[in-house]
C-alpha cells in the first residue's frame, strides 16, 4: 500500500463518526502501521470530549507491539498541540518515539502547531492533502477560518429561475424524490433551518426532518423575524409550534422588550437580538451569536429577499438548486435572489458547479463559493 492507500483508509476509518455526536469537532481517522507495512492500530474520533483518533489508534497499537518506534501514524488532520477537554496528542506521538507522521490537512485552529512541534522533536512529518479529507471537513474549516456557521442554502426554480408565483405560492415545484433528498440529506446534517416568520407564516410550514418509515425528527429553526410576528396570539396554532424536547425555537429581532403569548410560553422559545441597518439584517452579528448557541452548520430555506442578503454577505458557502421543468412566464413572480440594487454583469456573484444530479424530472445543482 501507497502512502495515500493509507491516509484514505483513515479517511474512512474518520467518516464513521456521527458529526452531531463529534461537532464542532472534525472528523478524525488514524492509523498505526509498522515497519511490514501491517496496520497495528486504528481509531476515529467519535465523541466531543472523547479520545482522539491518534489516542484510540495508539492504544490499540500498543496492544500487539510496545515498541512503536518504527512505526508510522497516519492521521487525516493534524495533532492537536494544546490541553482542551483533551491533552495534547503531539505529547502522546512524542512520548511512544513515533518517528514518522503522515497528515491529510492542516487543522486552521491558531491554538494549533502540532506539525512544528512534532518537526522540533525530531519527526518527520510529511502533509498529503487528500481532496476527500478537505471535503468531508469543509464546515469544521469555515466554522476556524470565518468564525461563522457554514451555510447552505436549498432552492427549488424553475427553468427561469422562479421559486413562487406572484402570491407566493410555491408548492410544490420539485418532486417528491427531490423533497426527499432535502430531508435525508440537507436538514438531518444541519444544526438548525434559518427562514423568516414571512415565509413560516405563508407556508404553515413546521419545519422538522421527515424520513420515510421513521418518525419525524425535530430541528432547530433560526427565524429572522424583526416584528416578533411569531408571538401574536393569531399565530400561536402555527405548525412550528409543535412539542420539542431536542430543538429551540430562536427569533431574529432588533427589539429589546418581546412579549410571548400565553399560549407559547410552553415551547423553547429564545430571543437573538440581532441589529438591523436600515432594514437590513446584520449578519455578522447573527453569524457570531448563532456560533455562540453551538450552530455550527446552517440550512437557509427562504425568500429572495433573504436569499440576496447572505449572497452579499459572501455567506453562501454552497447552494442546492434543484431545477423544476416549469416556466412562471410572470416578471412579478418571486425570483431566487430578489435585490433593487443595480449589479453589473461584472460585477456578479460566480460560484464553482461541483455536482449535477438528476432526480425524476428534476435536476439539482450543487455549487460551492
Amino acid at each position: 500500500m501507497t502512502q495515500e492507500d493509507y491516509l484514505h483508509k483513515a479517511f474512512l476509518l474518520s467518516t464513521k463518526a456521527n458529526i452531531k455526536d463529534i461537532r464542532p469537532n472534525p472528523y478524525v481517522g488514524a492509523i498505526i502501521v509498522n515497519e511490514n507495512g501491517e496496520i497495528i492500530g486504528e481509531g476515529f474520533h467519535k465523541l466531543l470530549g472523547g479520545a482522539h483518533a491518534e489516542v484510540i489508534a495508539i492504544q490499540e497499537a500498543l496492544k500487539k507491539e510496545s515498541d512503536l518506534s518504527n512505526c508510522t501514524l497516519y492521521v487525516t488532520l493534524e495533532p492537536c498541540s494544546h490541553y482542551g477537554k483533551t491533552p495534547p496528542c503531539t505529547n502522546l506521538i512524542l512520548a511512544h518515539n513515533i518517528k514518522k507522521v503522515v497528515i491529510g490537512s492542516l487543522d486552521p485552529n491558531p491554538k494549533v502547531s502540532g506539525m512544528a512541534i512534532l518537526k522540533e522533536n525530531g519527526v518527520l512529518v510529511i502533509e498529503l492533502q487528500l481532496p476527500e479529507i478537505n471535503e468531508l471537513n469543509k464546515v469544521f474549516f469555515i466554522n476556524q477560518l470565518n468564525h461563522r456557521p457554514f451555510y447552505q442554502l436549498k432552492v427549488a426554480s424553475t427553468l427561469n429561475g422562479k421559486i413562487a408565483d406572484r402570491n407566493g405560492v410555491s408548492k410544490w415545484l420539485s418532486n417528491s424524490q427531490s423533497r426527499k433528498f432535502v430531508h435525508e440529506t440537507l436538514r438531518d446534517n444541519a444544526d438548525c433551518i434559518l427562514t423568516t416568520a414571512k415565509t413560516i407564516i405563508k407556508d404553515n410550514a413546521k419545519l422538522n426532518i421527515r424520513l420515510a418509515n421513521e418518525i419525524s425528527k425535530e430541528l432547530s429553526v433560526v427565524v429572522i423575524d424583526p416584528n416578533l410576528d411569531l408571538l401574536k396570539n393569531e399565530n400561536a396554532g402555527l405548525a412550528l409550534f409543535y412539542p420539542r424536547a431536542n430543538s429551540k425555537i430562536y427569533l431574529v429581532t432588533p427589539l429589546s422588550n418581546q412579549t410571548i403569548c400565553p399560549a407559547l410560553k410552553e415551547y423553547p422559545i429564545e430571543i437573538l437580538q440581532v441589529p438591523f441597518n436600515e432594514g437590513k439584517l446584520d449578519i455578522t452579528i447573527l453569524n457570531k451569536k448563532l456560533i455562540e448557541i453551538n450552530i455550527y452548520q446552517v440550512l437557509i430555506e427562504a425568500g429572495g429577499k433573504l436569499n440576496s442578503s447572505f449572497l452579499e454577505a459572501n455567506c453562501i458557502d454552497e447552494l442546492y438548486l434543484f431545477v423544476t421543468p416549469k416556466i412562471i412566464n410572470d416578471n412579478q413572480a418571486i425570483g431566487i435572489f430578489e435585490n433593487e440594487h443595480y449589479q453589473s454583469l461584472l460585477d456578479g456573484k460566480k460560484m464553482q458547479l461541483h455536482k449535477v444530479k438528476k432526480i425524476e424530472e428534476d435536476v439539482l445543482l450543487v455549487y460551492k463559493n
